[in-house]
């Protein structure tokens, strides 16, 4: 997915890895240990109804710069380290 602000240059590709079950164990059965930040689980692979979550998750974001905002895009889930506020 590439996503970048509307007033000029700047789109950056987000990538991440849509797995289902059934694939998860089949690569679990190769790599007994897999670790990776960017995983979206789903029962079943459907492509245009991920696309439309990704799409409507990322367009809830706000950040005050470009900078910011593909930073929380990249980071998709929230992280109580990185996303606590006093």
């Amino acid at each position: 997915m590439y996503v970048g602000p509307w007033d000029g240059p700047g789109a950056e590709r987000f990538q991440l890895t849509v797995c289902t079950p059934l694939a998860l164990a089949e690569q679990l059965q190769h790599h007994p240990v897999l670790i990776g930040r960017h995983w979206l689980f789903v029962p079943e692979l459907h492509p245009d109804k991920v696309t439309k979550w990704l799409s409507d998750r990322i367009a809830v974001l706000e950040a005050p710069t470009w900078s910011e905002l593909a930073e929380k895009i990249g980071r998709i889930g929230e992280w109580e380290f990185e996303d606590y506020s006093d």
